[in-house]
């Protein structure tokens, strides 16, 4: 039998009739459903501070100028949403374990001493390690008030800051808890690049009964209060919302505490000097380095100091 006889025998074969499949009834018509927020986009929404608390601040930072007081206090900088907002990353990061008992001295060797601090802290910076943290909606805002300080700073000083050496991180004081006089910026060390410090406190319905506040030294001293001098500071409630800015050499401490106390703690660098190809090296540095006392101890290589800590 031929191939061209066989092929028309196959398309001769009569196929079998399948089974007619039952018609399925109409769906119903589902109702038109609202347009309901995307949560995860909402929780890493944010915002900078209002315009009005930028406009709010703008007046007091020629007091940050050499030739002035070295200190400024904004009241209600935050508003209470913002500070409910810091509280879930505060929250979030407590639940993870990121607190740490707070030391004092050279990165090197850095020791707790009660008698000096008694706290608890949180980095978050460097970014490239801490900025996954916490609430992520809240860092993004903190992230981006920081970095707004930082612009505002330069614009009111004329200071140069460095974005990548920011540091901060939270610091929660227990019921009981201080920080003894001192100063954040030493001479000769990688700390001398600290040009501003800055407070955003957290302490809702804090009462005068509660302590803790800053004392910022006005007698003229350093770390050390002057000789026979007559006592001079002013004193500043932790109030929330509030934000405090002051030259890095300016002497304060935190006044004991009867209440938990909670804050947001942080410096703003000056770029280092040197040589272009230096200064672009610790650039790299800074940007790749996960671990704070690390960039700070790499710049202090570079500079010819050594590495301190607060």
């Amino acid at each position: 039998m031929t191939m061209e006889v066989l092929v028309l025998n196959a398309l001769s074969l009569t196929l079998p009739t399948l089974p007619k499949l039952p018609v399925l009834p109409d769906l119903p018509t589902l109702p038109n459903l609202p347009n309901l927020p995307n949560p995860l986009a909402q929780e890493h929404a944010s915002a900078a501070p209002s315009s009005v608390a930028w406009n709010a601040l703008t007046p007091h930072l020629p007091r940050l100028a050499s030739s002035g007081p070295g200190f400024a206090v904004v009241p209600d900088f935050l508003s209470p949403d913002d500070v409910r907002l810091l509280k879930e990353d505060f929250n979030a990061l407590k639940a993870e374990g990121a607190f740490k008992v707070a030391g004092v001295g050279d990165s090197s060797t850095n020791r707790v001493a009660d008698e000096v601090r008694k706290c608890e802290q949180s980095f978050l910076f460097p970014r490239v390690q801490y900025g996954a943290g916490g609430h992520p909606g809240a860092r993004s805002f903190l992230y981006d008030t920081i970095d707004g300080l930082r612009d505002a700073c330069t614009r009111g000083t004329g200071e140069p800051l460095d974005a990548i050496l920011t540091e901060g991180l939270y610091a929660a004081y227990p019921n009981g808890g201080y920080y003894r006089r001192h100063v954040d910026s030493y001479a000769n060390t990688p700390q001398a690049l600290r040009k501003f410090s800055f407070l955003l406190y957290c302490n809702e319905g804090w009462e005068e009964s509660d302590g803790g506040c800053l004392r910022i030294h006005t007698d003229g001293g350093g770390e050390v209060a002057p000789i026979g001098v007559e006592p001079s500071y002013v004193d500043v409630q932790p109030k929330a919302g509030t934000l405090v800015l002051f030259r890095s050499d300016v002497p304060h401490e935190v006044l004991n505490t009867a209440a938990q106390r909670l804050a947001v703690v942080g410096w703003l660098n000056a770029p280092p000097e040197g040589q272009s190809e230096r200064r672009g090296l610790i650039m790299k540095l800074g940007a790749a380095f996960v671990v704070l006392s690390g960039v700070k101890t790499v710049v202090g290589g570079l500079l010819g100091g050594g590495a301190k800590g607060n």
